[in-house]
């Protein structure tokens, strides 16, 4: 039963994304002068509420299950949808046809799963495999570049296994350039290229990287976790630009530099860890926005974050309180019937034949009979009535009011059957008139 728990959560954790992340673009958007740090740091945290959010959903459906299946629970029911009655016809409901169709298929789809997510977590270990193993292969500069102090310390080299600048990060943290760029930069954009992959290492970017791509394994079916990574892989770089550029002090020395490395690199692969190239199209919008006149390139997060992910976070706590009907059906499984089998019969003995218990009802004088009818199975009690479901139903179906009940128990004085009370509705017998044969004697 826990696979269809697991399944159920994430399946309700794509739409609820959908819904965090939504909420996240809207408060950005009216946030328009707000720095890219605070941008990340508003992302970073929708990220993190993505991924917990299929924990609380499997931890609040296995306690709903919990108090479901104990035998006696604190509202004195179970939770959830109730079986059909026998001979019905009708189609259950949607949300409880999807339900168990979810159910059913939910042990094939945790496989599933389970199969492309391994599979996805071999291949990100292969790419950090090949990144240590290109850290081993890293030479020094042959050029003396200025290393700014920071809280991580880190070396600088030159590779030729690599197409673009970047962080080979973690443990022992290396800023590497392809070996020919190296050559071909001036001493001036060559110092920019280095102050911008310090601020990766600085940022910590390496090791938040790592966490993505493996969020990214393990919500490989779910697309909003992709375009939070878009957005974050923007965002991200603009920052680490700013830190740059408060560092170096020319904004326009800096955005010219980041033009010239869009040609050279335009036929380089984004390499799989923090890099200066992640595509020439992010080149370019990282140009525009540090040509904007409005771009607030402070280094700090700021109160508007604080106050956007107080926002997103207040979202998301009512919205993980809802999900797909999946939940309400496994907390409250129906248990399956067991059939009755006959007693066993000693040999030479004929079984008796159990025959049809008849309910005799009074015959009275009937103006307007109406014509019988069939009377339902009957089902489990309802916990506030002394009747069951199907006598409540029956009642129902032959107009016996509530006020028709009271007022025949008052007349006889005790309490009438469901059989009897139908009969004497079918039969147009008031209580006024019992209560005057009852006078009668």
């Amino acid at each position: 039963m826990l696979e269809a728990h697991v399944v159920a959560a994430l399946v309700n954790s794509t739409w609820q994304s959908a819904m965090v992340a939504s909420v996240a673009f809207v408060v950005l958007r009216t946030f328009k002068r707000t720095s890219a740090a605070a941008r990340c740091a508003v992302w970073y945290g929708v990220l993190a509420i993505v991924a917990l959010l299929p924990v609380v959903d499997v931890a609040a459906s296995l306690s709903v299950h919990a108090v479901a299946a104990a035998p006696h629970s604190a509202h004195g029911r179970i939770a959830g949808p109730s079986a059909p009655s026998a001979g019905t016809s009708a189609r259950p409901p949607l949300a409880e046809r999807v339900a168990i169709a979810i159910g059913s298929a939910a042990p094939w789809i945790e496989r599933a799963w389970l199969a492309v997510a391994l599979a996805l977590g071999l291949h990100l270990l292969y790419e950090m495999i090949r990144l240590f193993l290109a850290k081993r292969c890293v030479v020094p500069l042959e050029r003396v570049v200025a290393v700014p102090p920071g809280t991580r310390t880190f070396r600088v080299g030159a590779s030729d296994d690599v197409e673009t600048p970047c962080v080979l990060g973690l443990f022992d943290p290396v800023v590497v350039l392809p070996r020919a760029l190296a050559r071909a930069l001036s001493e001036e954009d060559l110092a920019r290229v280095v102050l911008h992959e310090a601020a990766h290492v600085e940022r910590r970017d390496d090791w938040i990287h790592l966490l993505e791509r493996a969020l990214h394994v393990a919500f490989f079916f779910n697309p909003i976790v992709y375009a939070i990574g878009r957005r974050l892989d923007v965002e991200r770089e603009i920052a680490c630009d700013d830190l740059a550029i408060a560092r170096c002090g020319n904004r326009l020395a800096y955005a010219s530099c980041l033009s010239s490395l869009a040609i050279v690199l335009s036929s380089a692969r984004p390499a799989p860890a923090p890099a200066l190239f992640s595509g020439r199209r992010q080149l370019i919008v990282r140009v525009e926005r540090l040509l904007d006149a409005g771009h607030d390139g402070s280094t700090r997060t700021g109160p508007r974050a604080a106050v956007a992910l107080a926002a997103i976070v207040a979202v998301a706590f009512v919205v993980a309180h809802f999900g797909i009907p999946v939940r309400a059906q496994l907390a409250a499984p129906v248990a399956p019937r067991k059939p009755v089998r006959p007693a066993p019969v000693a040999p030479g003995v004929r079984a008796p034949i159990a025959k049809p218990m008849l309910v005799r009802t009074p015959l009275l004088p009937a103006r307007h009979a109406r014509p019988a009818r069939p009377a339902l199975a009957p089902l489990a009690p309802v916990p506030a009535l002394s009747r069951s479901i199907g006598d409540v139903i029956l009642m129902r179906k032959h107009d016996v009011s509530a006020k028709f009940v009271a007022d025949v128990d008052s007349a006889l004085e005790a309490k009438a059957s469901t059989v009897a009370l139908v009969a004497l509705r079918d039969h147009d017998v008031t209580p006024a008139y019992l209560a005057q044969l009852k006078i009668a004697g």
